[in-house]
């Protein structure tokens, strides 16, 4: 429950008028609210939430908060009105003083790729040991992280944060809210250029999450990051894990089962797991090394991980096989993509064992700003170099893939039905599929129609 006083407190703000005194939850949709929660209006380049003030209340019967500089809106509005300089900083403010009323150890990761398995992964090993609470699915901006803070109830031991950025200075932002004791970065890779302009841009943004991790606490390294291995504070615990050299915790390659995924044994400070994974791809071992590093560290037994880690299985657009009605193999990488990311899946379709053809359908990788064209240009060179039997493409930026690429080796489309249409006829039962690209294309339609 939400006391008014409370409200007013969190958020640095004024009552304009209190009618209702105690609310149920905290709402940034007038859509979904429900009787007896509060809603913030949130405002952005396109839509602002004052608008929906009066429906809000009419599901709710609550109230809201109000810019304070727009008495034509908090004058006529209805309920408990609490009046802000703005709103989308009183969500964050709001968060950040839950935050301290709640009495557990908070975990937080960030990276380019790999963070929200890492997270999932260590919420299912957590799960059933420790009490857990994490944000859902890749719910990691700054509303999305917030709306989570709020919502947290109970008594749980640990609050398990998957943090993302697009821009500079959200992970700080981010960071100071969460106030972690333990955070972990799992990479750095050239994503979300256009608004961190370069790899060391990326880099520095991601790193303020070790800046903003509580004194006392326990910074988690990848060892074999060149962007990150340096990295020390002194007033924290450091630890590190990779799968090259020495590290605290490391992950080896027992056997490699393609399709099915791989054998493992993890050195966790000198405890040894052995253990199976159905996450295929050598970047996935990342992910699995890193949560099992994060509740190992929490106190998850050996034993009890390596049940865990067998029995999870890969997220929906996030390098998930999936056998086709016709026989063959889909592997569904749609969440997202960035030059890293894609390198790693069609480096990884290429060393699959496969009796059949090895096909790719690729779309544009977003947000890469002035470089877009150079990664592309790269993409194109990776494909010329690989064995892949079929390489399909949509996306105004893929054209400069397939240029480079040469020979036809890339064939184009205007639209996800053309590809669909073409390659439908063309897959046999052995064949492997990849799907990736940046989740503004809707790849995922294909990986459904092809199923």
């Amino acid at each position: 429950m939400w006391p008014v006083e409370s409200l007013i407190q969190g958020v640095n703000g004024t009552a304009h008028r209190v009618e209702r005194t105690t609310f149920s939850a905290i709402s940034t949709d007038s859509r979904t609210i429900e009787p007896g929660e509060f809603f913030i209006p949130l405002k952005g380049p396109s839509f602002d939430g004052h608008v929906f003030i009066d429906k809000a209340y009419g599901r709710s019967g609550g109230g809201s908060l109000c810019d304070g500089t727009r008495p034509e809106i908090y004058t006529n509005a209805r309920g408990t009105i609490i009046l802000v300089d703005d709103t989308n900083k009183a969500l964050l403010d709001l968060a950040s003083w839950k935050r301290g009323q709640i009495p557990a150890s908070f975990v937080a990761i960030t990276g380019s790729n790999g963070k929200t398995t890492t997270k999932e992964l260590l919420v299912h090993l957590a799960s059933g040991v420790i009490p857990v609470v994490s944000n859902e699915k890749n719910y990691n901006n700054q509303v999305g992280a917030a709306k989570t803070m709020l919502a947290v109830e109970g008594t749980p031991e640990y609050c398990i944060f998957e943090l993302g950025t697009n821009h500079r200075g959200e992970i700080r932002t981010l960071a100071r809210m969460v106030r972690p004791h333990m955070s972990l970065i799992t990479n750095v890779a050239p994503s979300h250029l256009e608004g961190l302009n370069d790899l060391e841009g990326v880099a520095g943004e991601k790193l303020d999450l070790f800046e903003g991790t509580l004194p006392g606490g326990a910074i988690f390294i990848n060892a074999d990051d060149p962007s990150l291995a340096p990295y020390k504070r002194a007033d924290c615990a450091r630890y590190t894990f990779g799968m090259r050299g020495s590290a605290d915790f490391m992950l080896r390659v027992a056997a490699d089962a393609g399709i099915e995924g791989f054998e493992i044994e993890l050195d966790l400070r000198g405890e040894k797991v052995r253990a199976r994974t159905r996450l295929i791809g050598r970047h996935n071992l990342y992910n699995v090394l890193a949560a099992s590093t994060l509740a190992f560290s929490m106190g998850v037994k050996a034993a009890t991980l390596a049940e865990g880690i067998t029995a999870f299985e890969p997220y929906k657009g996030r390098f998930r096989p999936v056998i086709s009605a016709g026989g063959y193999t889909i592997i569904d990488d749609t969440y997202n993509a960035n030059p890293a990311s894609m390198e790693l899946a069609v480096r990884t379709l290429s060393s699959l064992p496969c009796r059949g053809k090895r096909v790719a359908i690729l779309g544009d990788m977003r947000e890469l700003g002035a470089k877009s064209g150079e990664y592309h240009r790269g993409l194109g060179r990776l494909i010329r170099e690989s064995d892949l039997s079929l390489v399909l493409a949509v996306g105004g930026e893929m054209k400069a893939a397939a240029i480079e690429a040469g020979n036809g080796r890339v064939r184009l489309f205007d639209d996800k039905k053309g590809i669909v249409d073409f390659v439908r006829g063309r897959l046999d039962r052995d064949d492997i599929v990849l799907v990736k690209g940046s989740r503004a294309l809707g790849l995922d339609e294909v990986v459904e129609a092809l199923s």
